[in-house]
């Protein structure tokens, strides 16, 4: 059986590993056109999106990305049966390459009492490693533990070419995050609308993990973290180079024009993340 993977990020590369040894993958597609006739995995190069399926010849798209509803879509438009489209969204996409950035960046914290902190947790999957890596470090976990706020999703939806809903990341709760941390004693749980639940924290924090996924979370996120920074000091966005969520770099690009300069920025590897590293100018 020959598959092509429609999401050539870190979900499509997960789902590659996962489908490899059972299907023959012949390549990737994406609806970003910067990705076009890049190499992906183990030599197999992204097609571009849709329109890339009339000179090929495949029997199965597996459609690894949470907008898989507008994709498929997009797909069934360019002729593609329903029988042949198959969703595939792994449950972790935690990427090994920002855990190892992670562990690195943490050596030269060590045994630092500096607070650390997670904007958009989910299940906890990598509040766990920041727990880990930081362990005499207070970690704060901002999120509603219930889904996206409405108020957040409301301007989203007004604003961009919006495929998620209140809804989405409501599969979690506080015990399915606590019971995986290794220093639970460390963490300071916030729960509700951010920066609402922010108001009384008024730590120096050494890193912030934003993956808040949405224009306006991720902007009150720059505004009230990027003060409280030491300077060196990282804070790292989560889903920068997702053009399904605009929102995040248009956050960061709008913080700037309201500090007036340009912030330090510094890829981490793994085609997802940015590292926006904390300058002396403030």
């Amino acid at each position: 059986m020959k598959a092509l993977i429609y999401g050539a990020g870190l979900s499509g590369r997960q789902v590659y590993k996962n489908i490899k040894d059972e299907v023959q993958v012949i390549g990737f597609l994406d609806g970003d056109p910067d990705k076009k006739g890049h190499v992906i995995a183990d030599g197999l190069p992204c097609y571009g999106g849709a329109e890339s399926l009339s000179d090929m010849e495949f029997d199965r798209i597996y459609i690894a990305s949470r907008f898989w509803k507008d994709i498929k879509k997009i797909l069934t438009d360019n002729g593609v049966s329903e029988d042949r489209i198959r969703v595939d969204i792994p449950l972790d996409t935690v990427s090994d390459v920002r855990n190892t950035w992670l562990y690195s960046y943490a050596k030269a914290y060590k045994n630092t009492k500096l607070s650390v902190a997670e904007g958009g947790v989910f299940r906890g999957d990598f509040a766990k490693y920041i727990n880990k890596v930081f362990p005499d470090s207070k970690l704060y976990l901002f999120d509603t533990f219930e889904g996206f706020d409405h108020r957040d999703v409301e301007y989203e939806s007004n604003n961009y070419k919006f495929g998620l809903n209140d809804n989405e990341f409501s599969d979690t709760s506080l015990d399915v995050v606590m019971e995986k941390m290794e220093h639970p004693k460390n963490i300071i749980i916030k729960k509700g609308f951010f920066p609402e639940t922010a108001a009384d924290v008024d730590d120096r924090f050494c890193f912030v993990h934003l993956d808040f996924d949405l224009y306006v979370p991720i902007l009150e996120g720059l505004r009230f973290f990027y003060p409280k920074m030491v300077e060196g000091s990282v804070i790292l966005i989560h889903d920068y180079y997702n053009i399904g969520l605009p929102g995040v770099k248009d956050a960061i690009e709008d913080y700037e024009k309201e500090i007036g300069r340009t912030l330090y920025k510094m890829p981490i590897g793994e085609d997802q993340s940015i590292a926006i590293i904390k300058d002396s100018r403030s």
